[in-house]
């Protein structure tokens, strides 16, 4: 019978060498002999220190050899003797000076026991390959504080790689492997790990982390393993993107699949449909909430990880799939290119020069558009990204091109034009004609924007031959005078509660839209814009011709038409608020407003005005936007901002001292495109305003009547945006544009809510129905009103309205008013009691809703389509379903963002008896 070999000993290693003897210290041995079964091998230090006791490390091959290691030691030291001799062959003399009196074995899972604190060990962490090097690698990385207790007492697999992923690689199970992928030190961790406990162990730890990654995770130890780590959330992103393409049309299908056989060998072979799927998700929710937080380093870090998906889609030769993704920028190009193709089919002109107020663009074209326009939009990257915006106006004109824009006649008609729809129109060129650097997007902006000159461009001579004949022959009340801004709104208004009247010199109807929409946005300051008595919509007035800072604005602040400079001003505006009994009011140009100490938003004097409630009146220019026209970009910058210098400052102390404030203009302007010419004249009063000698011609206009301050009553306007008599600047005033005659006039309120003091109410949304979403064209075209009579009483003013309605005849229209005429309805308003809503207004909304794409509307569109203020959309909401969820049945409903308003119309038609 053969005898059994000796057992295969075991390798010393520091980290155990270290564990026996912090086992020999809690034995209370300070120093001594330490004698260790295992080959006499020792790859360490042979001197080392440990706590604080010097060590020394003997190799002993044979009995002898050990004999001349303890007789060399020192007493106060730590001598540890390794050696493969048993114990009798060491003898009684040698085992007499060893701890214990005997060999220690060295099992490093008894080492590990006792660094957890735990009195048993998970079998899964002792029975698989390499167990000991795993225990060796926990040993050697045992951090300055120890590792955390085992819960239980038993040490899991779990919680030894949860405690070396913390401690060393900066892993959080929770948050998952891709997210912690994408940090920037995640390769040199792992070689830190693989150095320090050896390749077993953090082989071992990198499994285990990828096992949060699902059904993916043979595909992510992979890359996690081979050191490519950074690759796992970017060929997440591209797996996903090639998987759902495999899913397409056979051309696209065909390029995903030879492009995932290229990336074989990263992905480590054909991948399961379901690691795929899984992958792609976490990877795109690893950007997504790296996009979302607001930290400079997160953002970058999502972008680096895009780019390099971006680099491994082109490497795969398939690039062209991008447009399928939802996250990478190379997706977003591609679906703007898509868009500009739409674009660009939009018809410079009307065919055979057929009225430019016709729609432009077909309803298929705008249904191509709008498609485009939802894909890019919906886009992870469409609200960062520099190229949107432009895009944005670019679809809100095709909106506007799709409509017939057929409007009244005469100076009402075309005032209105222009502050309900032109106004907007212009604020989506300036955005547009930004531009952008590809030449192919380009080329679709290009395209709009062109067909939307030639409309403009025909509605400002309208406007022009409006202005003309209503100042030559003297008409007063069809449209409100700039003039009389203060005696017959500002000061009423001023006697009833404290007003702060700001004047934006320059600001146009465009730039009043942003101004507010800006003001209306600044969540903390909690402004609501409130409409003037009788006015159905904000209100406009007509400039003083020409249209300059010294006609127009002088004309504003005396109350009656005069010229001259900010001593005249003063002179009439003390004259004209003492006329009307508001005495002591301030008014503030420039020079005081920029008069401020050092640390203070506002002037001394000016805050001390606002703040004085005997003060009902308190006045400021501002010069921002009109100084802009010389030295800087009036049509690029973003006015819903800052823009404004001293804007924001002075409505936080006008909301502090609850004043009302009244936001308007002088004249507004024009902005220089470099497309025009000039046509020097010697007598210009300004880039825009001439003498009426040599007679106009193309592109201008003759005025003349009291209104015209200057030429002696006779002048001659420029009418066209290209044209212009003085030398090159940013943009221009003093023509006949409406985008430089007609004012704005805004009111604000603060938090939202109107004195009962005064007879204003809170304005629904002003943007018009095309700016949020697509605008249906009427089947026909509006009927043309004519301005009221002129009562026996006076002329008729600012006040008076027309009724501008087109007839009703659409299917949406003939549902929405069958709704509020069906029996169901009328028990529904007997069940509800008292709603704020009422039957038009509860027509208007599901007449959008049922005209909008999927009957959805966003929450400006929906308060719109009610006639509320944004503010007041929700309860105005809840209020409409009282009347139309009959039985709780969800016809009215909120989507899941808490903003978007839904209507199922077959539901609607179900409960209320209509026919669909």
């Amino acid at each position: 019978m053969t005898a059994a070999s000796p057992p295969l000993l075991a390798t010393a290693t520091a980290p155990v060498v270290r564990a026996l003897l912090d086992e020999a210290r809690r034995k209370n041995y300070r120093h001594g002999v330490l004698g260790v079964r295992a080959r006499p091998q020792w790859s360490g230090p042979a001197q080392f220190s440990h706590e604080g006791v010097e060590v020394t490390v003997v190799a002993c091959e044979s009995a002898l050899a050990a004999r001349e290691a303890l007789l060399g030691r020192r007493p106060d030291q730590w001598l540890v003797v390794l050696t493969d001799r048993d114990e009798s062959d060491l003898g009684a003399g040698v085992l007499a000076h060893l701890a214990w009196h005997r060999l220690r074995t060295p099992d490093p899972w008894d080492a590990v026991r006792g660094r957890f604190a735990a009195s048993g060990i998970d079998p899964a962490l002792v029975t698989t390959a390499h167990h000991r090097d795993i225990a060796v690698g926990l040993l050697a990385a045992t951090p300055p504080g120890g590792w955390p207790p085992a819960p239980g007492g038993v040490l899991t697999r779990g919680h030894a790689m949860a405690a070396v992923a913390r401690a060393h690689l900066g892993f959080d199970r929770a948050a998952g492997p891709l997210a912690w992928s994408v940090q920037t030190d995640v390769a040199n961790r792992v070689a830190d790990l693989r150095a320090l406990a050896g390749d077993q162990l953090t082989d071992a730890v990198l499994a285990w982390a990828a096992e949060g990654a699902a059904a993916a995770a043979h595909a992510v130890l992979g890359l996690l393993r081979s050191g490519q780590a950074r690759e796992t959330v970017p060929l997440g992103l591209v797996v996903g993107v090639l998987g759902e393409a495999t899913r397409s049309d056979a051309s696209r299908a065909q390029t995903a699949r030879e492009g995932l056989v290229r990336l074989e060998p990263l992905t480590g072979g054909v991948l399961p449909e379901a690691a795929s799927v899984a992958w792609a998700s976490e990877a795109a929710s690893v950007v997504t909430t790296l996009l979302a937080t607001r930290a400079p380093d997160q953002r970058a870090a999502a972008y680096r990880v895009l780019a390099r998906a971006d680099e491994l889609l082109a490497g795969a030769h398939a690039a062209a799939l991008a447009d399928g993704s939802d996250v990478l920028p190379s997706g977003l190009t591609r679906r703007l290119a898509a868009l500009a193709g739409a674009l660009r089919t939009v018809p410079a002109a009307p065919a055979g020069g057929t009225d430019p107020d016709r729609p432009l663009v077909t309803a298929a074209v705008l249904a191509v558009v709008e498609r485009a326009w939802a894909q890019a939009s919906s886009h992870e990257l469409a609200d960062s990204d520099p190229r949107v915006p432009s895009f944005r106006a670019a679809v809100r004109l095709a909106r506007w091109l799709a409509l017939d824009t057929t409007g009244q006649p005469g100076m009402r008609g075309c005032l209105e034009r222009q502050r309900d729809d032109d106004g907007w129109v212009d604020s989506a060129v300036n955005d547009a004609a930004a531009g952008v650097a590809d030449a192919e997007l380009g080329a679709g902006l290009g395209a709009v924007l062109a067909a939307v000159a030639v409309r403009r461009r025909a509605h400002d001579r309208s406007f022009a031959a409006a202005l003309a004949d209503y100042t030559g022959t003297g008409s007063a009340g069809a449209v409100w005078h700039l003039e009389r801004l203060l005696p017959e709104v500002v000061l009423p208004l001023a006697r009833q509660w404290p007003v702060l009247l700001l004047v934006l010199d320059g600001m146009s109807v465009a730039v009043a839209n942003e101004v507010v929409g800006g003001v209306l946005d600044w969540p903390l300051d909690g402004w609501g814009e409130a409409l003037l008595p009788g006015q159905p919509r904000r209100a406009a007035a007509l400039a003083v011709l020409p249209t300059l800072t010294d006609v127009s604005r002088t004309s504003l602040l005396c109350g009656d038409l005069r010229t001259g400079q900010q001593d005249v001003e003063h002179r009439g505006y003390a004259e004209v608020t003492t006329a009307f009994g508001v005495p002591g009011a301030a008014l503030f140009h420039k020079r005081p407003l920029e008069t401020i100490r050092r640390g203070f938003a506002v002037a001394d004097d000016v805050a001390a005005a606002i703040n004085d409630g005997r003060r009902r009146l308190v006045t400021c220019v501002l010069n921002t936007i009109d100084d802009a026209l010389d030295r800087s970009d009036p049509g690029g910058t973003d006015w819903a901002g800052d823009a404004v210098k001293h804007l924001r400052p002075l409505l936080e102390v006008a909301r502090n001292a609850d004043r009302i404030v009244v936001l308007t203009s002088d004249h507004g302007h024009i902005v220089e495109r470099r497309q025009g010419v000039q046509r020097p004249h010697p007598g210009i009063s300004s880039g825009r305003s001439r003498p009426a000698d040599p007679p106009p011609g193309d592109g201008e206009v003759l005025v003349e009547g009291e209104r015209v301050l200057l030429h002696g009553g006779r002048a001659v306007l420029a009418v066209d945006e290209e044209l212009r008599y003085g030398p090159l600047k940013a943009g221009y005033h003093g023509g006949a544009a409406p985008a430089e005659a007609v004012v704005p006039v805004i009111t604000l309120v603060a938090g939202g809510v109107v004195p009962d003091e005064v007879d204003l109410r809170l304005a629904p949304p002003q943007q018009p129905a095309w700016w949020d979403g697509p605008a249906p064209a009427p089947t026909k075209a509006p009927q043309q009103p004519v301005l009221p009579p002129v009562a026996a009483s006076g002329p008729p003013t600012l006040f008076d309205q027309v009724d501008s309605e087109p007839p009703a005849g659409q299917a949406r229209e003939r549902l929405a008013a069958a709704l509020v005429s069906s029996p169901t309805f009328a028990e529904q308003r007997g069940i509800a009691g008292r709603v704020s809503v009422s039957d038009q207004q509860l027509e208007g909304l599901v007449a959008a809703l049922v005209a909008a794409p999927d009957h959805r509307l966003a929450p400006t569109a929906a308060a719109t389509a009610l006639g509320v203020p944004a503010l007041g959309l929700r309860g105005a909401v809840l209020h409409a379903q009282r009347l139309l969820n009959v039985e709780s049945y969800p016809v009215l409903r909120l989507d899941s963002d808490g903003a978007t308003v839904v209507l199922d119309v077959p539901l609607l038609c179900e409960q209320f008896g209509l026919a669909p």
